[in-house]
């Protein structure tokens, strides 16, 4: 049986304001990951005048139909989101 390969995306998140709470952010975007999606890594990366993105690195399985479009669509639609945008992916297995 072969293994199914998992990549690692790399998602930066742009909040609404600078009131938005990150942490937060992050719980609702672990909720709402499908099966066999995991949030393994988070960090911040500031923006300007005080606003900052949440940039989540997210294992996902790399055969996934529509790629990371479906992640995209996901985390684009919890409250509190501007918008999200994927800047890498990289595989985890060969």
């Amino acid at each position: 049986m072969k293994k199914v390969t998992d990549v690692l995306v790399i998602l930066k998140v742009y909040p609404e304001s600078d009131e938005i709470n990150l942490d937060t952010l992050t719980e609702e975007i672990n909720k709402k990951l499908p099966q066999g999606y995991k949030l393994v890594r988070k960090d911040t990366e500031p923006i300007a005048y005080g606003l900052k993105a949440l940039v989540a690195y997210i294992q996902m399985p790399e055969n996934t139909e529509g790629g990371t479009e479906a992640l995209e669509d996901i985390v684009n639609g919890i409250q509190g989101v501007s918008h999200a945008e994927v800047v890498g992916v990289t595989r985890l297995g060969f």
